[in-house]
């Protein structure tokens, strides 16, 4: 009973904070751990203590798996470089800068590793937030570098957290060693999996067993990746990328459309519910703090937080500066804005978020030999305050930043996606009357079929000189129309002039009209 009251009070305050957040234009993590933190002070929700290998095993995956399934590989394979250096090295970078920071103020060596590695990924599902603000070449290296890094980060985490419960103590060659291993065996693992679901999927036409299969996919690929001591997050990553590229080939409209719903929906609840119980945990932290005094940790958020967002600015603007002396930049060189520009948004969009709150909460509470795992509370007191600062700062500002750099979306895209549909439609015509003979259709629904199809064509081509402003209107006034047109089933329905079946049946034809108008969510 304890653990549905538990849910159920997860789930209403996610959709109480998000909603708040949402109207008052204020980051809804930021909200959701504050009332985390109210939550944490009352009696029954004080006493919840999470299970550290739970936290990796239950968030992780189901994150990061809806995170990779809606990425660009094109821009991928053409900012590799870019992606490799801010994934692995910038990971490492952020890791050491942090550490020596919060040595300085004398935190535990141990663990002043463990929290530069769970600061120094970047958040995966703030950075999709920003889709409909940046260019898409852009938009895209961040996105890959926030899913990538998330492997490198965690696999140096469970390196500095077996040193923090003093369960090995490797050097540097052994913490390379195994780096290399647990990266190379979760990509093994997750092209397995992948390719296995792959295999399956191509004979499967079943909606709800293909949702069920897609459920399971990233946590077989994280199992089978953690059986074999390799990383977990690369797998379910590059599992993803797999489903992601197959997926067109393999996948069937009503199987699509039912898991990426609930993937989203999940995906939503999930991400809400962490940052709740990050906050239910920090008047714990607090209050466990034994190392140092309030005002001392709360100076090391102050020095932590300047320590990442610096070294973050400072080597994206070093990397831009390589890429512009090779030739290479993470944007297009026509878009017009200048690189150093381009770069201060890039640096100014590295959000911490749900891997580094599953991270610190994933902190083991006791070491090998049964004793309190030292400054615990305290790497899960500042991580919490330093995502919080970063959202408050960086997620406010970042507005400004983007109109100041010049940067104004992805004008390539709406060009893109013309073409595609002007050329699928005429593949589409093409076909036709070969199609008709083998399934033996009438004429008339052959005319019926190429006149529709003609109309959009000229739709297309009518529409390829209209303003952003304009294809918005004329959206608004279909959206509009298809309100009417439901109003009146629905009021049929009321009459008893139709039966709900037939109401079901038309109301699945209008959210599918609806669905295209909009488009399959907010980011897209």
């Amino acid at each position: 009973m304890e653990a549905l009251v538990l849910i159920v009070v997860l789930g209403v305050t996610v959709l109480v904070g998000t909603t708040l957040g949402g109207r008052y234009r204020v980051a809804p993590p930021v909200l959701l751990i504050a009332f985390g933190v109210l939550l944490g002070l009352t009696p029954p929700l004080s006493e919840v203590i999470l299970e550290p290998d739970l936290v990796l095993l239950i968030f992780l995956p189901a994150i990061l798996y809806r995170e990779s399934l809606a990425i660009s590989l094109r821009e991928i394979r053409a900012n590799l470089p870019v992606i490799g250096l801010l994934a692995v090295v910038l990971v490492v970078l952020t890791m050491v800068t942090v550490s020596f920071a919060a040595q300085a103020f004398g935190v535990n060596p141990a663990a002043a590793w463990v929290l530069g590695a769970v600061l120094a990924p970047t958040d995966a599902a703030a950075v999709t937030g920003l889709a409909k603000r940046l260019p898409r070449k852009l938009l895209t290296t961040l996105h890959a570098e926030s899913l990538v890094n998330d492997g490198t980060a965690l696999v140096i985490f469970a390196v500095t957290v077996a040193l923090l419960s003093h369960s090995a103590e490797p050097g540097v060659l052994g913490i390379s060693e195994e780096f290399v291993g647990a990266s190379l065996g979760g990509v093994v693992a997750g092209l397995l999996v992948g390719a296995i679901v792959v295999l399956v999927r191509k004979r499967l036409d079943d909606p709800l067993r293909e949702g069920a299969l897609s459920v399971l996919t990233p946590f077989g690929a994280f199992l089978l990746a953690d059986s074999v001591h390799a990383s977990g997050v690369l797998a379910v990553v590059v599992a993803g990328l797999v489903l992601s590229y197959a997926g067109p080939r393999v996948i069937r409209a009503r199987s699509r459309v039912l898991a990426f719903a609930f993937w989203d929906l999940s995906t939503f609840l999930i991400n809400g519910g962490l940052f709740v119980l990050l906050g239910t945990q920090i008047p714990r932290a607090v209050r466990g703090i034994t190392s140092t005094s309030t005002g001392r940790a709360l100076l090391i958020v102050l020095v932590v937080t300047a320590v990442v967002i610096g070294t973050r600015m400072f080597f994206v603007y070093l990397t831009a500066q390589i890429a512009r002396l090779r030739r290479r930049r993470i944007t297009d060189p026509n878009q017009g804005p200048s690189n150093w520009r381009v770069g201060t948004v890039a640096g100014w969009s590295g959000f911490r978020g749900a891997v580094s709150l599953a991270a610190a909460l994933a902190v083991p509470t006791m070491t090998v030999d049964g004793r309190p795992v030292v400054e615990r509370d305290l790497i899960i007191f500042v991580t919490a305050l330093v995502i919080v600062l970063i959202m408050l700062l960086q997620g406010t500002t970042l507005p400004l930043v983007v109109r100041w750099a010049g940067l104004r979306g992805d004008p390539e895209r709406v060009d893109e996606t013309r073409l595609a549909r002007r050329r699928a439609t005429e593949a589409g015509l093409a076909a036709l009357p070969e199609i008709a003979a083998e399934v033996g259709a009438e004429q008339e629904s052959v005319r019926r079929l190429q006149a529709e199809y003609q109309r959009h064509l000229v739709d297309l081509e009518e529409c390829g000189g209209d303003t952003a402003e304009e294809r918005r209107l004329e959206r608004q006034l279909r959206l509009r129309v298809l309100a009417h047109k439901r109003r009146e089933v629905t009021r049929l329905r009321d009459n008893r002039e139709i039966d709900d079946l037939v109401l079901q049946e038309l109301q699945s034809a209008l959210d599918n009209e609806e669905i295209r108008l909009l488009g399959r969510g907010p980011n897209e």
